[in-house]
């Protein structure tokens, strides 16, 4: 994904919280948990191309 450390640990703390929220018996967490899910894949997949681009430029 990204070089990133900083990053790196951002995701893996907003992870954490989403799998709470999926696991959690409220519905309105689990249908929080769907919407961060929905957030996270989109972060994920703008970094990989900001990066893949990154790496063609050098």
């Amino acid at each position: 994904m990204c070089n990133s450390k900083i990053i790196s640990i951002i995701f893996i703390i907003f992870y954490l919280v989403l799998l709470y929220f999926a696991f959690s018996s409220d519905m309105m967490s689990q249908m929080l948990a769907m919407k961060m899910m929905a957030v996270g894949m989109l972060a994920e997949a703008v970094l990989s191309f900001i990066t893949s681009f990154n790496h063609k430029k050098h």
